[in-house]
């Protein structure tokens, strides 16, 4: 987990671009450059909280999507091979963006409930 927490998700978003955008020549999942070309949009953005989980859980889904459409598709052993180090790449970025988020000072609205950092629920009042 010290590995995925020390990684810079705006170079992993743009390796996960570049990457998918060489897979779209080939026969690869059509939606995982959409993704990727709105996760480096976000990367710009500061206050975009909610688009930012909405990337993260886009980035968890489409790994499921990703065994799915290999299963069902056919690829050379080349393309199947980048198709999966795609894979581990976007398995790690949800990972790598809520500690992100944290470190710009963002982190407290991430997850709903205070699960990845805790809410105080009270405060001083000096009177």
């Amino acid at each position: 987990m010290d590995f995925i927490q020390r990684l810079d998700p705006s170079k992993l978003v743009l390796t996960e671009t570049v990457l998918s955008f060489a897979l779209s020549l080939f026969t690869a999942p059509p939606y995982n450059l959409p993704i990727f070309l709105f996760g480096l949009y976000l990367q710009e953005s500061t206050e975009a909280i909610r688009s930012q989980q909405a990337f993260t859980y886009f980035l968890g889904a489409s790994v499921l999507f990703d065994v799915v459409w290999m299963a069902r598709h056919e690829q050379s052993v080349i393309v199947k091979l980048f198709t999966i180090i795609l894979m581990v790449l976007k398995a790690s970025s949800p990972a790598s963006v809520p500690v992100h988020m944290l470190e710009r000072g963002l982190g407290t609205h991430l997850f709903r409930y205070g699960r990845c950092c805790p809410r105080v629920a009270w405060s001083f009042r000096w009177l």
